[in-house]
């Protein structure tokens, strides 16, 4: 295994972080916080004066903003900073250096997860959902394990897109499927069964079952699927990245 030198993880993730903050990416935070508070004033009012419904709309909207916000900004962002340094030509000035895989892929992911996780945490009092402070601790596990697994899947899709131009095509339908698999789940039975193997699916599982009061957020099959996803974005990362030719062996 190889040695991990923080301050290499640390000077990518200082690149990283100033590259996530430019127009391209840092609009995606900004879009899921409102599509959370649109969909708030859209559920509420649709569901205005029907008993018990106020609390479930709100609810539901946060649950959209959160699948919504996992997937713009954990799996678009990584993707479009990769396709970014490929075009730019940085991306291989780095990788014949002495940085190696696990540390530009640390370097990488860490901001954009954290962006990912923090944008999470604010969507509940966007959405005005009263979350119960025993249900916070499966929440946040949940939520953190699905912006990880994001990341990883945004870095994967990043290594197939050769500029930035590309990466819309790339990733535009991977996002889709992760995005409206679960948003529809509840409508469509086939949907429901695809969604029960996705971690956004999962994130969407989560909360229903968090407004419906239930004593446990997240199945055992759940917690499997999540764990093998992220176990197989890393495992995918680490060999396209290695066949690209982008380290060094």
């Amino acid at each position: 295994m190889k040695t991990i030198h923080w301050n290499k993880v640390a000077a990518i993730m200082d690149t990283k972080t100033r590259a996530f903050f430019g127009k391209n990416c840092i609009i995606m935070p900004i879009f899921a916080i409102v599509f959370t508070f649109i969909m708030k004033l859209l559920y509420v009012n649709v569901m205005e004066g029907e008993p018990g419904m106020d609390e479930f709309a709100r609810g539901y909207s946060l649950a959209m903003g959160l699948v919504m916000g996992i997937g713009m900004i954990g799996i678009y962002c990584p993707a479009l900073l990769l396709a970014e340094e490929k075009e730019k030509n940085t991306l291989r000035v780095l990788m014949t250096s002495s940085v190696n895989g696990l540390e530009f892929f640390l370097g990488s992911i860490i901001p954009v997860f954290l962006a990912t996780g923090i944008v999470c945490f604010l969507l509940i009092p966007v959405s005005g959902y009263d979350m119960a402070a025993a249900d916070i601790p499966a929440f946040a596990a949940v939520i953190l394990m699905a912006s990880l697994i994001s990341c990883i899947v945004g870095m994967v899709l990043g290594i197939f897109a050769k500029n930035q131009v590309s990466a819309g095509t790339v990733i535009t339908p991977v996002l889709m499927v992760f995005m409206l698999i679960p948003m529809f789940a509840n409508l469509i039975e086939a949907l429901e069964k695809i969604s029960q193997f996705t971690f956004t699916g999962i994130v969407m599982e989560m909360m229903m079952r968090m407004m419906e009061g239930g004593k446990s957020l997240v199945t055992a099959q759940g917690i499997a699927v999540m764990a093998v996803e992220a176990a197989l974005a890393v495992v995918l990362f680490i060999w396209l990245y290695k066949r690209n030719g982008f380290e060094r062996e």
